[in-house]
């Protein structure tokens, strides 16, 4: 009996293992880029899986359609949003709206499934970015969690996926355009040199980019937007992170290697 159960905790396992790959976690501050979820995040997700399977409840004793890891969940937000004031937004001079994920006032703002927007709410604030840019500078980070929250997107200390940011986007009429997805992260000249035409192009029709890279080896997704990538390279973006305490906007590649790149979404109003 206990051969079986081990066989079809495993067989779950692998079913479920391809949505750990395109979630991006923000670093936690103030360190150098580490991964805020944990090494050995897929062990651990197997352990509470048997855990389920015998009896023992799972992540948060939570039965298994709804544990976060496997099958995320809303969970309400307990903090009051209006314990969070909006902030006037004025637009840089290139006409673009910044939030900083840290160091601004939606820090501490609570994700639909735990941890803060400061701890991994580099999605949603990359997302505010865009949408206040684009489309209504009302928009702010708080609510674009709400948004998540709203349509059942995991949101969390894990961070968020990069599907649930392109629906959100195409939901407010904007046109966006797959460039790659890869689960081999790319240098940026790697990048260029196998899709650097096809960039170029759309970024001489007005695009910007959606992005999600790792920070460091065997992980530390990020999210941010970039807003051009030059001759030489040069990668610059709006980062809601690493960019928050530098002037805008910020070149991802004094970071190189890093960061080596996952996906690309094309941008545009």
């Amino acid at each position: 009996m206990k051969q079986k159960i081990i066989l079809f905790a495993l067989i779950l396992f692998f079913l479920f293992s391809p949505l750990l790959k395109n979630q991006a976690q923000t670093i936690t501050p103030p360190s150098q880029p580490t991964p805020t979820s944990n090494p050995n995040n897929s062990l651990n997700i197997l352990v509470d899986l048997l855990k389920i399977i015998l009896g023992a409840g799972g992540e948060n004793n939570l039965p298994l359609n709804q544990n976060n890891a496997l099958n995320p969940s809303t969970i309400p937000i307990s903090i009051n949003p209006s314990s969070f004031p909006d902030i006037q937004v004025t637009p840089d001079v290139n006409g673009l709206v910044y939030y900083p994920q840290c160091n601004g006032p939606y820090d501490n703002y609570p994700l639909p499934q735990g941890g803060t927007l400061c701890q991994a709410g580099c999605g949603p604030t990359t997302v505010a970015m865009i949408l206040a840019s684009f489309v209504d500078n009302n928009i702010n980070p708080k609510t674009i969690v709400e948004k998540y929250q709203a349509n059942g997107y995991y949101l969390g200390p894990d961070g968020s996926y990069y599907s649930h940011a392109q629906n959100l986007l195409q939901s407010y009429n904007l046109k966006i355009a797959l460039i790659f997805a890869d689960n081999q992260p790319k240098t940026i000249d790697q990048v260029v040199n196998q899709f650097g035409s096809i960039i170029k192009n759309y970024q001489k029709s007005g695009w910007t980019f959606f992005a999600l890279a790792n920070f460091c080896d065997g992980g530390c997704g990020h999210f941010f937007w970039i807003i051009e990538i030059d001759e030489n390279l040069n990668t610059w973006a709006y980062d809601p992170y690493y960019g928050r305490l530098l002037p805008r906007p910020y070149n991802e590649k004094s970071r190189y290697p890093f960061p080596k790149y996952r996906v690309i979404l094309g941008v545009k109003k």
